[in-house]
């Protein structure tokens, strides 16, 4: 995936470990993620394949918005519904890095 930023920068989305991109999850889900986690744990049987199908079950949810941050201005890109993208900017127009703080 390639955004065009309005800033003219190309944020690049094609690997997986970037920087400048994340996951968000609303208040409301948070708390149904932490459900589902522990029924997949609750599920998982003895057998490797039983534990990869509770896993499986797990990443099907699609709990999380995915966003991307611009590394020249630092406007954040949100997946909306429907797959367009939403868009914030911060005030003071810097790439912040706050996908990439530890």
């Amino acid at each position: 995936m390639k955004i065009k930023c309005t800033c003219n920068h190309l944020i690049i989305d094609q690997t997986d470990y970037l920087k400048h991109k994340g996951y968000l999850i609303s208040d409301t889900q948070w708390f149904d993620f932490w459900d589902a986690i522990d029924e997949a744990i609750e599920q998982s049987g003895a057998s490797p394949k039983e534990k990869e199908a509770a896993a499986m079950r797990l990443r099907k949810k699609d709990i999380f918005k995915v966003l991307w941050e611009c590394t020249n201005c630092g406007k954040l890109y949100v997946d909306g519904k429907n797959g367009e993208l939403i868009s914030y900017s911060p005030d003071n127009h810097h790439y912040n890095q706050i996908l990439n703080q530890k």
